[in-house]
């Protein structure tokens, strides 16, 4: 599958590489075709490309990396929505904001987005556990490129 993209031209995306949001990513419910795009497997921050319309992308990071003690309870509900059995299939992606006035760089770690890696059924939660927040701060947090590759390249 070919798409045209803003940021990264015209790609082509292998479909057994696509994720489908179950519900959608937040204000963004009418599309659910993404690719998981890395173009520096040094660099921790990732793209979501949307498959549907070319000029959607989201920064995206593996929480884990910016946060090693990062174990959200994904409760069962969510587990049979997305056809979980096991943790292990279970990856997790924060969408990144970057602030230019005054800088920042934060990562969304209370709405994750859960992937299913079997079957790369997807969907945004919002985790009810408060020492999640929504805006963790990650411009100072150095990041150990071997842990990025882990799930994010098999996704």
């Amino acid at each position: 599958m070919k798409i045209d993209t803003t940021r990264f031209g015209m790609i082509e995306a292998d479909d057994s590489r696509v994720i489908t949001m179950k519900s959608g990513i937040f204000g963004f419910d009418n599309l659910r075709r993404y690719i998981v795009l890395i173009q520096d497997p040094k660099n921790p921050l990732c793209w979501l490309q949307s498959m549907e319309d070319g000029a959607l992308a989201f920064v995206v990071i593996e929480p884990c990396v910016i946060k090693p003690d990062y174990h959200p309870e994904i409760n069962k509900a969510y587990q049979t929505f997305l056809e979980i059995s096991r943790e292990e299939d279970i990856a997790l992606l924060s969408i990144v904001t970057i602030r230019h006035q005054p800088f920042s760089v934060t990562a969304n770690l209370r709405a994750p987005l859960v992937i299913n890696m079997d079957n790369r059924l997807g969907s945004q939660i919002i985790l009810e556990d408060e020492q999640y927040p929504v805006r963790y701060d990650i411009s100072s947090v150095n990041a150990d490129p071997q842990t990025i590759t882990a799930k994010a390249a098999s996704l």
